[in-house]
């Protein structure tokens, strides 16, 4: 759940071969292996959006993140090879996901299909196939309406490919992002795992109580390097109490009134460490907010005994909630802060988009450094975050932004 995977840098490294928002006019789809015959009717399948996509602000544009749920017909075994997301009304090329990237956005089918107690307890298994998506558009270029060039093989029917043009949906323009205030302060919060269509929070398809979610989709973990050397550690960087970010105060993002907290489980000692949790413990010692109009604000992985509210509390913005730790499902310290809506919980509530009313960006990830560091032989996990300051780079001048999020690696200063 709320975890930096080992895996993110393959991750970035497939995130470096996306070319996302790109515009074009819309051409028949032919497949390597064979001519795709386009229709604008469905046939084999039926394909929906379960949660109409919210837009949200980032510095490089409006994002647009939602999934594309797929129903085979009876006694059919379609299999997407490629989706095209084309803007309805002018039928312009929006997003492309061709066979290179779709099996990192590509969610099965579980088989054998999960249990009815697994879906009402909580699972990562699918019932029906989805693709997760995730692009931007400049601001003031939002489309009304979605719809969906999708390619599925079908050979294992003995049938050729097919190009359905399937799965309207009208983009939530109505609807905006809540606006909030700092979860921590100060300067070098990086922003991990946001903004981007390969973070495990994004790909993350949870089931529970029947219903399947994506609860982090707009999720970040923050960790802290020094505002000044770059460093995320002093010292042995295998001990999470050496992160520079350890233990540093946890504030209210705005008004509101505490649905639930836990405290007492234990942090991890060392990064990356082997660990046995229940579901009700991968947040491990956290807060969930509620800040009004059916939205609450969550916190993971604070440090044990440090939880400062309790159910019932009304809290105001700003006030200390607790410490960043790394207890739960934490690889390293770090705050793992999402949005929520409807209902009081990390994985049984759809992820809603917030942005942050002002910070600085006062720096950044050079990824190709990042990468290619973390290829060198015998590179461990402690030995890559102990050479942090190899790939973070900060601005000259402090750039200030007002109510988008953050990008991905974004290093910013809050208020």
């Amino acid at each position: 759940m709320v975890i930096l995977p080992r895996s993110f840098l393959t991750v970035l490294f497939i995130g470096l071969l996306l070319c996302a928002g790109c515009t074009q006019p819309v051409t028949d789809t032919n497949a390597a292996s064979g001519t795709a015959n386009p229709t604008h009717g469905v046939a084999g399948a039926n394909f929906s959006v379960p949660y109409p996509p919210v837009p949200v602000a980032s510095r490089e544009g409006m994002n647009i993140a939602y999934e594309l749920e797929m129903h085979p017909a009876e006694d059919t075994t379609p299999v997407i090879e490629g989706v095209e997301v084309l803007d309805q009304a002018t039928g312009a090329v929006l997003y492309s996901i061709n066979s290179t990237l779709l099996p990192a956005l590509y969610h099965p089918a579980a088989v054998p299909p999960p249990t009815a107690g697994e879906l009402q307890n909580g699972t990562g298994k699918l019932v029906y196939p989805r693709v997760s998506i995730w692009f931007s558009v400049a601001p003031g270029a939002v489309p009304d309406r979605l719809v969906h060039r999708v390619t599925l093989n079908r050979t294992s029917e003995g049938l050729s490919l097919l190009t359905v043009t399937a799965g309207e949906v009208a983009v939530a323009q109505d609807l905006r992002p809540v606006v909030i205030g700092s979860p921590l302060r100060g300067p070098g919060w990086v922003a991990l795992e946001t903004t981007s269509p390969f973070t495990h929070h994004f790909l993350g398809q949870i089931t529970l109580g029947g219903v399947t979610r994506v609860p982090q989709r707009f999720a970040q973990d923050w960790i802290r390097v020094d505002p000044h050397t770059g460093n995320v550690a002093n010292g042995n960087a295998s001990l999470a109490k050496n992160y520079v970010g350890y233990g540093a105060e946890c504030y209210a993002v705005a008004d509101g009134t505490v649905i639930a907290a836990l405290d007492g489980l234990s942090d991890i000692e060392t990064i990356y460490a082997s660990r046995h949790l229940e579901i009700g413990e991968l947040a491990g010692n956290s807060v969930i907010l509620e800040i009004g109009n059916g939205t609450y604000a969550c916190y993971g992985h604070m440090v044990p005994g440090s939880v400062r509210v309790k159910a019932g509390d009304v809290v105001h913005e700003g006030q200390v909630l607790g410490t960043v730790g790394n207890s739960g499902n934490s690889d390293l310290p770090h705050l793992h802060f999402q949005v929520v809506k409807g209902d009081a919980s990390f994985l049984g509530a759809e992820g809603y988009p917030h942005v942050y009313r002002s910070f600085m960006l006062i720096g950044g990830v050079n990824e190709t450094a990042l990468f290619e560091t973390s290829a060198q032989q015998n590179m461990t996990m402690a030995d890559l975050w102990g050479r942090s300051s190899e790939f973070v780079t900060f601005e000259k001048t402090p750039i200030a932004q007002e109510r988008v999020l953050p990008e991905c690696y974004d290093i910013v200063d809050f208020p």
